[in-house]
């Protein structure tokens, strides 16, 4: 188990992000924050492990300079490695790793802006990652539309983020039910046993649980929306992986409090399910499979009597079968 505390000039770690190559190595990243904001000084940190995370080597910081750098996002694609994200919550970077992550190429920004027909003052990716659809790469995104408060995070909106030609170009995709969901945000993607994209949605909405619609290419014409019984949320993040046949979700397991962090899978959209607590306590999460094995990377920190959480978050590894 990696134990990620924070220390020196970092109050937390946070934002937890992992992918697997196809030559099996795991890549994680996250936010480091210099204190607990999410408008705080940030910088971002991209680590490599080989042997399955017995090890990791750190291989890129992405450097703030007292600006918010937000929500890490990576997609394993072949022999190449994307990564996405964000500055001040408005700008979009792209970099690309094609030596299985061990270098990655200087960042530029992504110009998405002519494929969005609303306002909107604030953006982001993700987070954790993104995946590959009928070679498409598909990433969520979340957009903020508030004229009167730049930095609020609602009223919002939800899309994908998609590219057809490996990362040259990026468009934003239909909005995903803006007049059923409540403030909508981070949301995670996986694709199903019949080869359609399922969606997981973070919402406000007074249902309490994860929201989930379904698209034939991850763009365009969502459907089935419903709030699924089986997966309880407390308005956090939320990740998914899958394997061809099963999708696998984690997320917190309860309708009041980042608590009770638990990865479940399913192979009928999570009407049924097999379930493992990864612990009692919880936050944001990422999982991924490797050579069978779920792996997952996760926040932990100490809930008060009051609801309220303690810092300073840390990042945990775990690997088991499910």
């Amino acid at each position: 188990m990696l134990v990620e505390s924070a220390r020196g000039e970092y109050t937390d770690f946070r934002i937890p992000g992992m992918v697997v190559t196809s030559e099996g190595t795991l890549l994680r990243y996250c936010e480091c924050r210099k204190g607990q904001s999410d408008w705080a000084s940030i910088d971002l940190k991209v680590a490599r492990s080989t042997d399955g995370g017995e090890t990791w080597e750190t291989v890129l910081w992405v450097m703030g300079e007292e600006n918010t750098l937000n929500n890490p996002v990576m997609i394993a694609d072949g022999d190449r490695v994307h990564f996405l994200y964000c500055k001040n919550y408005r700008e979009l970077y792209y970099a690309v790793s094609d030596d299985d992550g061990v270098t990655f190429c200087h960042a530029r920004r992504v110009c998405f802006e002519t494929s969005v027909d609303f306002f909107f003052s604030v953006v982001a990716v993700g987070p954790g990652h993104g995946i590959v659809h009928k070679g498409r790469l598909l990433v969520p995104i979340w957009f903020a539309c508030n004229r009167e408060d730049p930095k609020a995070h609602r009223p919002s909106r939800i899309a994908t983020l998609y590219s057809e030609d490996r990362g040259e170009s990026w468009q934003v995709g239909e909005s995903i039910f803006p007049e059923r969901l409540c403030n909508p945000s981070e949301c995670a993607l996986a694709v199903t046993g019949a080869d359609e994209v399922l969606i997981s949605i973070r919402h406000e909405g007074a249902e309490k649980r994860r929201g989930l619609a379904i698209s034939a290419d991850g763009i365009s014409a969502w459907r089935d929306l419903r709030f699924a019984e089986t997966l309880p949320d407390p308005v956090c993040m939320g990740s998914m992986t899958h394997d061809g046949k099963t999708v696998y979700h984690s997320n917190c397991d309860s309708e009041t409090g980042r608590v009770c962090l638990t990865v479940k899978c399913s192979e009928d959209e999570f009407r049924t399910f097999r379930a493992r607590t990864v612990s009692d306590l919880g936050g944001y999460s990422d999982i991924a499979l490797r050579n069978g094995t779920l792996c997952i990377l996760y926040e932990k920190t100490v809930p008060s009597a009051d609801g309220r959480r303690w810092g300073p978050f840390e990042l945990f590894f775990e690997t088991s079968e499910l």
